[in-house]
């Protein structure tokens, strides 16, 4: 299938903001402001940089102890030069303000080899390479209809969604605003067993393709959402990834020599109260209650978990933004990182790709970094996201290591418990200032939530991937931190 433009109103702006990366926000003689931006994630280091840039007095409150948010590189505790993505692991090569800020740090970045025809597949009970499955796809034993059978979950997902794409293709913005309309009270699975204008399919062909393709965990979630910003990302053709050299960490951390003395860490917000004439936010520090006064706020905080904050008066907030906040649902995720002495998997003829499996492991992607090189290497031994991470989260640390440990050894032999090192894991959906890992609309939501969600409400103002056209990924953060920082820097207050 070909990519489709999910995203008019980030297209006609992608060339104005990659301006503004590149020389900053326009000088329109503006009065500076004071601005506390709540969150250090990519929104807020994007949002904080770019005003400051512009002159205005910005403050960084973060309640994790560390900057990037949902982009966290994990080194410990494996050896010196090792690390695993707990979050953010790829950017597609389609994210153009992602990777003009990269260009910008004179970051490097390597390919990230996310399929390979020597992939693995453990389904069913049966092992394959991918070749052998999309040669006969009958392999993998899925009891399909007759009129189903000997395609890959990929071709079932295109007979599904190809009737949809190309009319989404053909249409102007307003015709496609009615196609979003008429197409925003369907999940993904009732759009498959329902589809008013394409193949519909059995519910095995649906457990094939959420399987194999990695939507079994949000079944229930947008039609819309999903195939937009997921399918549309990671399945459609012509879609290449990177990652940066070093992990993935060093782009937020680019931004700290420029920001560190704005940053407060260890800050939990608890209170925010809107006056006339400003705003205050009150935080919880590592020693005592803190404070803060400014013009504005920008939050870039997950709805997940903006719900903990008090807001007075509680009215300066108005209820469509209340209903959003308080019903906007964010997927869990849950990541294993595993190290080897030893790259057994080359030998295996795994040079990067991945392993897609229906057990609890879900997914298991192999390094890029290092390829043919000696000594250690790092595997995410378990990435699992939705319904499926819930699945882990009642585990500990160790028991997640271990059962990723032990189906590696199922897969690979006995040398991988040989030449096991270290292994830790992360479960976004735990992480008290995160609430999940990426949000994505239910139905009902992918046409009205939108604009209520980035609103200004009176003197807060509302930045983060959640705020975006773009769920679930890092140009969906910087996109919303340069359009809120715009937004305040052109406020005439």
């Amino acid at each position: 299938m070909r990519r489709i433009d999910p995203l008019p109103s980030y297209t006609e702006k992608s060339e104005e903001y990659l301006k503004i990366i590149e020389e900053g926000l326009p000088d329109i003689g503006a009065p500076q402001k004071d601005i506390l931006i709540l969150g250090a994630g990519m929104a807020g280091l994007v949002t904080a940089y770019l005003l400051k840039q512009a002159g205005h007095k910005v403050t960084i409150i973060e309640g994790n102890d560390r900057i990037g948010g949902r982009v966290h590189t994990i080194r410990e505790p494996f050896s010196e030069g090792n690390y695993f993505e707990a979050g953010a692991m790829r950017i597609p090569s389609h994210h153009v303000l992602t990777l003009s800020w990269i260009n910008k740090w004179s970051l490097s970045i390597n390919p990230f080899i996310t399929s390979t025809p020597n992939d693995l597949l453990y389904v069913n009970g049966q092992l394959v390479r991918r070749y052998q499955y999309e040669e006969d796809p009958a392999i993998l034993k899925f009891p399909l209809l007759e009129n189903e059978k000997g395609k890959t979950a990929e071709q079932l997902l295109q007979e599904a969604v190809t009737s949809f794409v190309d009319l989404y293709r053909k249409s102007n913005e307003q015709q496609r605003e009615l196609l979003r309309r008429n197409f925003d009270q369907y999940s993904m699975t009732t759009f498959f067993r329902n589809n008013p204008i394409g193949r519909t399919l059995s519910t095995q062909a649906i457990h094939k393709i959420q399987t194999l393709l990695g939507i079994e965990g949000f079944p229930s979630l947008s039609f819309l959402d999903t195939l937009l910003n997921i399918v549309n990302t990671i399945f459609m053709e012509d879609v290449s990834f990177y990652e940066i050299e070093g992990g993935n960490d060093r782009l937020p951390y680019s931004f700290y020599p420029d920001l560190e003395e704005d940053i407060y860490l260890n800050h939990v917000v608890k209170k925010i109260i809107q006056h006339d004439k400003g705003v205050e936010v009150n935080t919880e520090g590592p020693q005592s209650i803190h404070s803060f006064q400014a013009d504005y706020v920008i939050s870039t905080i997950p709805f997940s978990v903006f719900q903990f904050i008090e807001v007075e008066p509680y009215h300066s907030i108005r209820y469509e933004k209340w209903k959003a906040i308080r019903t906007l649902p964010y997927v869990s995720s849950v990541k294993v990182g595993l190290e080897f002495s030893e790259r057994f998997w080359e030998e295996d003829g795994m040079l990067g790709g991945k392993l897609i499996t229906d057990l609890p492991t879900q997914f298991m992607y192999y390094p890029n970094q290092g390829i043919g090189k000696p000594g250690p290497g790092v595997l995410l031994g378990s990435y699992s996201w939705g319904e499926n991470a819930r699945l882990w989260e009642a585990m500990s640390d160790e028991e997640r290591v271990e059962y990723a440990l032990t189906f590696i050894t199922r897969i690979h032999g006995e040398k991988a418990e040989q030449t096991f090192l270290a292994g830790t894991s992360y479960n976004w959906g735990q992480n008290r200032f995160s609430g999940g890992c990426f949000s994505l609309y239910g139905p009902y939501q992918a046409t009205t939530y939108p604009e209520i969600i980035t609103m200004q409400e009176q003197r807060i103002h509302f930045a983060g991937e959640h705020t975006s056209f773009m769920h679930a990924w890092i140009e969906g953060a910087v996109e919303s931190g340069i359009r809120a920082a715009l937004e305040v820097h052109q406020l005439t207050e």
